[in-house]
């Protein structure tokens, strides 16, 4: 095994990593003005947009905030305990049981929480890419099938309610209040 380890290229050696130490730096998605990125493929007729999210706990402050939050509040909880009379040793164990178990609770609340609502990042992926894959049909569609499309559309909802109010209209009245049937 040693061997076939001491055939491999090293890293210097490998004509990848030359490669990748010559290439420039800009991305592939930044060649405008006709001009053709690296590697020879025609450059993307729209720009590439990046969204972020802005929500708290989605950032690197935000995880700074959050670990020195939690790394406080054990200091605050230990020294606390201590000055209640609590021996050392064991306030050290109940910060780490109330740390840990805030940690668990907390993570697992809001995963069961954002698979309840279907939040989670594969369905919001799946429901960007379903949207996008219909808005491009719908581009690619001329005037006259959108409109064929948006009439059938409406005699499927006029079809629809009509058999709603047949419906309505065939079912029996609801029973009278008044308690049992008379004789």
């Amino acid at each position: 095994m040693m061997a076939a380890l001491a055939a491999l290229p090293t890293r210097a050696q490998c004509p990848t990593a030359r490669a990748a130490r010559r290439a420039p730096l800009a991305s592939p998605a930044r060649a405008t003005d006709g001009q053709q990125p690296a590697g020879g493929a025609p450059a993307d007729p729209k720009p590439r947009t990046s969204v972020y999210n802005t929500e708290f706990g989605y950032t690197r402050k935000d995880i700074f905030v959050l670990g020195f939050g939690l790394i406080a509040g054990g200091y605050v909880m230990y020294y606390g305990l201590q000055a209640a009379g609590m021996d050392a040793g064991m306030a050290g164990n109940w910060v780490q049981l109330a740390v840990f178990l805030g940690i668990c609770v907390g993570y697992v609340s809001t995963y069961v929480y954002r698979v309840a609502t279907k939040q989670m990042t594969y369905v919001k992926q799946l429901e960007q890419y379903e949207e996008a894959v219909m808005r491009r049909r719908l581009e690619e569609m001329t005037e006259a099938e959108v409109s064929q499309m948006v009439d059938e559309a409406d005699g499927e909802r006029a079809a629809r309610e009509a058999r709603r109010a047949a419906a309505a209209a065939a079912a029996p009245p609801p029973p009278a209040e008044g308690g049992g049937p008379s004789a």
